[in-house]
């Protein structure tokens, strides 16, 4: 046979035995597939009861010797709910408690573990007492009758009688924990959507600590002082009213410091006790701090108290003001509002003065060059707009002398300080001539190399501010001459 001949003999006898490889594979994979089709055990299920929910009158559901009822209502969107009698008045989540209803109308079991009970040991099934007995009654009148057992040895499985018939069922522990849930199973875990923007009110109280309150200005107040002057500043619609009066927020840093924290906070972990009659073991008679939020249309109102470990994970309890029980969430996101700065969440300026109240500012800086300036607005009647505006007699642009304006209000107080007595004459002052109001003035004395000390309307100065910022407004200005 020639090499030719050999190589095609070859190449053919392997694609057959490719070929016979090939097909006793897949035919093993059908068998194999088909044997396993075959011994799957399909599942089982056995229906009950097979009626419409609108035909449900009413649930009757007793353990222990304790009676409650589940009762359907329309709620204002018109849909069918469920009111528990255990939980009159609670807040209570519409899934959970159609859980425990729904067997009313549409039950199921999964095997029939005996029969004919007739001389069987009902005790040793948890159903003489039964553990639990469901009874429904329809709009026609009929019922029926289901009584609850207990546990399979392999906790998949409940057992289960109803009416008159002699079988016992299995039904999934799933469906049989559905069945025993209590008030505390279906309370409402969740928390109130946080919306910055629509809020009128904020209150944070840390035990032993003066409380930051948030609130809405006086309805006389200007819209804001900085309209049209810095976009996008954030926070105008609420200023602070304790522990120090009148400051701007600053959007941003309440989000980060307050809204952030608590927005995450969606859902509680669980209820640590319905209905207490006593709150100090959770840490709630005295709590560790308090929250509280609103809006025209809804109001969040929580209280802390301790922090316990469970699992490795922490948890503090919380109480809602307007309901009677304790639960419990993850400490992390609420632990963030402990310690809390109130003037981390200000915008800080020193004298945010309206441009619409202020005819004139006089600045005074001796040792600078020039030491002293004058702003006259030359307001048009009636209007926001400015009428050849200057600045030491000079006229300027409109665009540059509000660049300047937003300059002279946009001093920030940087931090709190203790109670100073200034030495020496103030290095700067600048007095605010209002329309509508009497003068505020700004003196700024030395405080260090680095801040000088900010004192308003005669006061003690309680803050600092940036001396480069003060000396770069001087120099902005005197650039404008």
């Amino acid at each position: 046979m020639s090499g030719k001949s050999q190589r095609i003999f070859t190449l053919t006898i392997s694609a057959i035995v490719i070929a016979l490889l090939a097909g006793l594979y897949f035919w093993q994979i059908r068998d194999i597939g088909e044997e396993e089709e075959i011994e799957r055990p399909l599942p089982i299920s056995i229906s009950l009861i097979n009626r419409a929910e609108e035909e449900v009158m009413e649930i009757a559901f007793t353990a222990g010797g304790e009676r409650t009822y589940m009762r359907p209502f329309t709620d204002e969107a018109g849909r069918l709910q469920w009111a528990y009698s255990g939980a009159a008045d609670y807040i209570i989540d519409t899934f959970r408690t159609r859980d425990k209803a729904r067997p009313a109308w549409l039950f199921a079991a999964v095997e029939i573990a005996h029969e004919n009970a007739d001389g069987v040991n009902l005790s040793d099934f948890g159903l003489s007492p039964p553990l639990l007995t469901i009874e429904p009654t329809f709009s026609d009148g009929t019922g029926h009758i289901i009584k609850l057992g207990s546990l399979t040895a392999d906790l998949q499985h409940s057992f289960l009688m109803i009416d008159n018939e002699p079988a016992i069922y299995l039904i999934t522990a799933v469906l049989a924990e559905r069945l025993k849930f209590t008030s505390a199973d279906m309370l409402d875990l969740s928390i109130p959507f946080i919306d910055i923007h629509e809020a009128d009110y904020i209150r944070l109280a840390e035990r032993d600590t003066a409380p930051i309150v948030l609130g809405l200005r006086g309805e006389d107040a200007e819209v804001s002082p900085l309209a049209g002057l810095v976009p996008d500043i954030g926070g105008e619609h609420l200023v602070m009213h304790e522990p120090t009066s009148g400051l701007l927020l600053s959007t941003s840093r309440l989000m980060e410091y307050v809204i952030h924290p608590m927005s995450q906070l969606r859902l509680f972990d669980g209820v640590a006790d319905v209905h207490p009659e006593d709150l100090s073991p959770f840490g709630l008679d005295n709590p560790i701090l308090e929250f509280q939020f609103r809006t025209p249309a809804m109001e969040l109102h929580l209280f802390f108290g301790n922090v316990f470990t469970r699992d490795g994970i922490e948890f503090i309890y919380v109480k809602v003001a307007d309901r009677p029980h304790v639960f419990y969430a993850e400490a992390f996101h609420a632990q963030a509002l402990f310690g809390i700065n109130p003037m981390s969440v200000v915008d800080r300026f020193l004298a945010l003065i309206p441009i619409a109240d202020t005819e004139s500012i006089t600045i005074n800086s001796p040792g600078f060059s020039p030491d002293s300036f004058r702003l006259l607005m030359n307001h048009i009647h009636e209007t926001h707009d400015l009428d050849s505006p200057t600045i030491n007699g000079f006229v300027i642009e409109e665009s540059d002398f509000r660049t300047a304006f937003r300059i002279i209000i946009s001093l920030l107080a940087d931090a709190e300080i203790d109670p100073f007595s200034p030495t020496s004459p103030p290095e700067t002052t600048i007095t605010f001539h209002r329309i509508n109001n009497p003068d505020t003035q700004l003196r700024l004395y030395n405080y260090n190399a680095t801040f000088l000390a900010a004192s308003i309307d005669g006061d003690a100065p309680r803050f600092i501010t940036s001396r480069r910022a003060v000396d770069w407004m001087l120099e902005h200005l005197a650039g404008l001459n």
